[in-house]
């Protein structure tokens, strides 16, 4: 689903009604925007764009030898890996 909004003077912008409600955005409430890619994303407050960062050094002792999204990519790609074996047996 996309809306278009105009720009106004000084690069305002209004985020129409329904996306406001849905997400619970207020007047008064702070944004977080990021540059990703060419686009524009606004976080709503309380999000977190990447949560798995947020569990980096919650538990001591447990090395992570990659980041933890190219673990999960890896795990992801593994249980493919095993579906379309037992596929072909």
């Amino acid at each position: 689903m996309g809306f278009q909004v105009r720009v106004l003077q000084k690069g305002k912008i209004t985020i129409p009604l329904e996306v406001r409600e849905t997400l619970g955005i207020k007047e008064g409430d702070v944004l977080t925007l990021e540059m990703r890619g060419g686009r524009i994303i606004l976080h709503p407050p309380n999000t977190v764009p990447n949560p798995t960062e947020l569990l980096d050094g919650l538990v001591e002792d447990v090395p992570v030898k990659e980041p933890v999204e190219l673990e999960l990519r890896k795990a992801a790609a593994a249980r493919v890996e095993r579906k379309l074996v037992r596929a072909e047996e």
